[in-house]
């Protein structure tokens, strides 16, 4: 993903695994944000693991943790920016996945 291309469209899942892509699709359904949002937020995310040396990317679990940054709206207030509410969210509790052994 790079975050100077324009902006985000589903071409950008590539090297996303189906699974990954249809998790990402399902998070989108059933949150109240756009894939334009959602796109945006993943490239804060993306942003935020490169200025950490991080170079895995488990984006299932990035996609889960975004999804949770979708409920932390309250009802009747009006949404912020998703992007706004990741990096605020990374900020303030960071983010840390355990990757499965591969043996």
């Amino acid at each position: 993903m790079n975050p100077h291309q324009g902006p985000f469209s589903l071409e950008d899942l590539v090297g996303w695994t189906a699974e990954e892509r249809d998790a990402l699709l399902a998070a989108i359904d059933e949150s109240d944000y756009s894939l334009a949002d959602w796109g945006s937020a993943l490239i804060a995310f993306e942003a935020w693991l490169a200025g950490r040396g991080e170079t895995r990317r488990p984006w299932r679990e990035i996609v889960g943790y975004i999804h949770c940054c979708t409920l932390m709206a309250s009802p009747g207030v009006a949404l912020g920016k998703l992007e706004v509410i990741v990096d605020k969210a990374l900020t303030e509790f960071g983010f840390e996945f355990i990757e499965e052994s591969q043996s």
